[in-house]
């Protein structure tokens, strides 16, 4: 039975040091009908993990359904991959991208010299 992606529970954790740390809750994620996965994080960290545990859920279900009678463990498995895929297919965009602009920099500051002279 599928409980839905993720919930919150009312719990709150008391820190040793309140001035130092935020107050985190507890964040409770279902993914492809395992075991319930606990984090304790702070109100910033939640949208994220809201939204990976969503998507990451959605991926599960879907492969399920595209392949029926599949092991869990291998549904769950092709899923890690697709997002490790992504992760790094974006990490490269992103190193791809700073290269490009700080060739721009370079290029633009030696316009702005050229035209001080």
């Amino acid at each position: 039975m599928h409980r839905g992606p993720q919930r919150i529970d009312a719990y709150t954790a008391v820190s040793a040091h309140p001035m130092n740390e935020e107050k985190k809750h507890r964040f409770t994620a279902t993914i492809a009908d395992v075991e319930p996965i606990v984090f304790d994080l702070t109100l910033a960290e939640e949208p994220i993990f809201r939204r990976a545990a969503y998507h990451v859920d959605k991926l599960c279900k879907e492969l399920q359904m595209k392949q029926p009678g599949k092991p869990l463990q291998y549904i769950l498995a092709k899923t890690a991959l697709a997002f490790a895929e992504l992760y790094y297919r974006k990490s490269e965009q992103l190193i791809a991208q700073s290269k490009m602009l700080e060739e721009f920099e370079q290029e633009l500051d030696q316009i702005l010299l050229s035209v001080e002279e």
